[in-house]
């Protein structure tokens, strides 16, 4: 008669979720010939002259590496050109949407001739005396993005998807009692795209942009990180905002320009960039954003770690989903490992790395408690 061998029950868990992850972990994200392979490794290890190095003194190095990353994204430049430029702010329309917030329609000119539409959502019933928390939400590769955040939905098949993903991120912050603006990206909405005339750029408004820029010494990213602080300019003085309390979320290329405008600006007390917080390479070499969102020599100047260090000891969350075949599962935890070092030896526990059960989208129920708890 055979003998029946007992297995340990927690052992055939412990075999079957090695069996499922062990691949996943050895898999490449891509594969190049071995000789692009050793040049891109070659030529993407860069200076990295402004790598956070923990023996220096941080808030030193916070001021040098900032300054740097300004001038190298464009945006020094860009402040220098548009120095006498004073941002013009005009009311399109304004609605109640039920008894729960008012929707304002705004456009503020940030520099000649170009015009951001950004949507203001204030909840109703405010206590004038009471400030409240500003979330600033930019969006990403979504013609229609400030109007699927602030839930101005175009039509019934817009709002069906939008609520499907929970990507009205910006209304939701309004119905929890805070004030929120869903900004235009440029280069990535419809009301602010850079057309692609012959289709010279892959008929794509983003890279066009980019193009655009590279060739006038700016970047996308300086352009929309201009754009941001305009708009922080402008909400600073408004009445009922609290500028101690100021939050900036947004999906993909929102996020994004949220982890550059929060490095850059300190008045971003709570940054959660989502689906967008990685290294700029795989070990492999491949790039993980979009053309519009490069930087030409950032690798000498840094990585994701080092925003990431600049943001520091501000409240961070950084999202990614499970199934997001955009970026690395492996390097999102390198990044984030790292940055998470930086927040342990200043002794803040403020940055914290979640994972979201699905793709490529916002995560609610994970962002929303430690933005409240961060507001605290």
């Amino acid at each position: 008669m055979n003998k029946v061998i007992k297995v340990p029950i927690i052992l055939i868990v412990f075999l079957l979720l090695s069996s499922i992850t062990a691949p996943s972990q050895d898999k490449p994200f891509v594969s190049y010939p071995e000789n692009i392979s050793n040049y891109l490794k070659r030529i993407q290890k860069g200076d990295q002259k402004y790598k956070y190095i923990r023996d220096k003194d941080f808030k030193d190095w916070q001021n040098v590496a900032r300054t740097a990353l300004i001038k190298l994204i464009g945006l020094k430049k860009m402040s220098v050109e548009l120095k006498g430029h004073k941002p013009s702010v005009q009311i399109k329309k304004k609605e109640r949407v039920g008894e729960k917030f008012t929707r304002t329609l705004y456009m503020i000119e940030t520099e000649p001739g170009i015009n951001v539409p950004f949507y203001l959502l204030v909840p109703s019933n405010t206590d004038n005396t009471k400030r409240l928390p500003l979330v600033i939400c930019p969006h990403g590769h979504d013609a229609e993005g400030l109007h699927s955040y602030s839930g101005a939905y175009l039509n019934k098949d817009h709002r069906e998807k939008i609520i499907a993903r929970e990507g009205n991120i910006a209304e939701q912050a309004a119905l929890r009692g805070m004030i929120a603006i869903a900004p235009a990206t440029r280069g990535l909405a419809n009301e602010l795209i850079v057309p692609d005339p012959k289709g010279r750029h892959g008929n794509r408004p983003c890279r066009a942009q980019f193009m655009h820029c590279l060739i006038s010494g700016r970047t996308p990213t300086a352009e929309r990180v201009w754009d941001m602080q305009r708009i922080i300019d402008w909400a600073w003085d408004h009445p009922l905002v609290d500028k101690r309390k100021i939050v900036m979320t947004g999906n993909s290329g929102g996020g994004v320009l949220t982890a550059y405008t929060a490095a850059i600006d300190n008045r971003i007390r709570v940054a959660v960039p989502s689906c967008s917080f990685t290294s700029v390479t795989s070990r492999e070499g491949f790039i993980f954003h979009c053309d519009c969102c490069a930087i030409p020599g950032i690798r000498d100047w840094g990585d994701w770690t080092e925003l990431g260090a600049l943001i520091a000891p501000r409240n961070l969350l950084i999202v990614h989903g499970v199934s997001d075949g955009l970026h690395r599962k492996e390097d999102v935890e390198n990044t984030a490992s790292k940055i998470r070092d930086v927040y342990l030896a200043l002794g803040v526990n403020k940055m914290k790395m979640e994972w979201g059960n699905s793709g490529h989208r916002f995560y609610p129920k994970i962002m929303w408690p430690f933005i409240e708890t961060a507001l605290q």
